[in-house]
């Protein structure tokens, strides 16, 4: 399969400000969740600047820790914003149409963070139902995975509704994970059956949706916020961040010789001390970075069955599978073999 390393590693300030700000309307102070990350309030100045996938997952997890909030990533996702998407939330509030914006939010969706997949594809025909279309989500960690999806397809609703001016319920929406106890408040955001245990995360909707105008529109303001996410995502493919370009060059460097500071400082012209700092500046370490690196590496390779568990092992430099299998119940909780047949299933 095709090297993912590109797809998942990093987050917008932008959108972490929208987790810092619910929180501190609930009396929690931002530098007491961002110590949690070893991130200081000032990484809040700098919204063009990201920080890594993992250190927004463990902020996700402290605060639903602080705010004793089951359903805090379903409650995060209906207070979002425009400003909480960056150049992509203006983007999508200028497009004549749904269909133009849901075209947009999946092309630029990296620039929000790539914390996961998103797509939009044709539903099953239903035999007496009108046609349909899934907007889909898949996480590209294993961490927070609930709160994460909540938090993303609630999100969706509420600047849906918001931009389009439409208080109408999608179809039905679909979860991953398991129901929890109480889902009196997916009854009350989403206003649809939710299915739980299901094969992808999705909000369904009629797809004559697409049609319909959005009430903002603006064909100038548009053209030049296409061109604006244009240049942010061609930068972002090309792993211009130092986080990045670790990232790409630990996933080539993993199957060879195993993870190795060095090696890495100095294919990117860094000092060993200076790729430490630029890494602690996103929120992590340098041995994270190989944890999170590996995950979404094997995540991503267990999609495809014609590799053998060894083989993925080799490829994320473990020495044998019995240490691939130990890491993978670590992050997930699980073994890799369930993985496979829950995802292929």
């Amino acid at each position: 399969m095709d090297n993912p390393a590109t797809l998942a590693g990093s987050v917008s300030v932008a959108y972490l400000q929208g987790l810092v700000d619910h929180l501190q309307r609930q009396g929690v102070a931002p530098a007491a969740l961002l110590a949690h990350a070893q991130l200081t309030p000032d990484v809040l100045t700098q919204r063009d600047q990201r920080i890594a996938a993992s250190a927004y997952l463990t902020l996700l997890g402290e605060a639903v820790r602080y705010s004793a909030d089951d359903c805090f990533g379903l409650h995060l996702g209906e207070s979002v914003r425009p400003g909480y998407y960056g150049v992509l939330g203006y983007l999508i509030m200028s497009c004549a149409t749904l269909a133009d914006a849901l075209h947009r939010q999946a092309r630029y969706a990296s620039l929000v963070g790539n914390l996961g997949l998103v797509g939009l594809d044709d539903e099953p025909p239903r035999p007496g139902c009108e046609a349909q279309v899934a907007h889909t989500w898949q996480p590209l960690l294993a961490q927070q995975q609930r709160q994460l999806s909540e938090e993303t397809l609630a999100g969706w609703v509420s600047f849906g509704r918001w931009i389009s001016g439409l208080d109408i319920a999608p179809t039905e929406v679909r979860f991953q994970h398991s129901a929890p106890a109480d889902t009196s408040e997916h009854a009350r955001i989403f206003r649809c059956p939710v299915l739980f245990d299901q094969a992808d995360n999705a909000l369904v909707f009629p797809k004559r949706l697409l049609a319909a105008p959005l009430g903002q529109a603006d064909a100038q303001v548009r053209r030049m916020l296409d061109a604006y996410a244009e240049r942010l995502l061609a930068e972002l493919n090309q792993g211009h961040s130092v986080l990045d370009r670790a990232r790409l060059e630990l996933a080539r460097q993993l199957p060879e010789q195993g993870p190795d500071l060095e090696t890495i400082a100095s294919a990117l012209a860094l000092s060993p001390r200076t790729l430490q700092r630029r890494l602690r500046e996103a929120g992590l370490s340098f041995s994270q970075l190989v944890d999170e690196t590996r995950q979404q590496l094997v995540l991503h390779y267990l999609r495809d069955p014609a590799l053998e568990l060894a083989e993925i092992a080799f490829l994320v430099g473990f020495s044998e599978p019995g240490s691939l299998v130990r890491a993978f119940r670590r992050w997930t909780g699980g073994s890799p073999g369930e993985y496979r047949r829950h995802l292929l299933g």
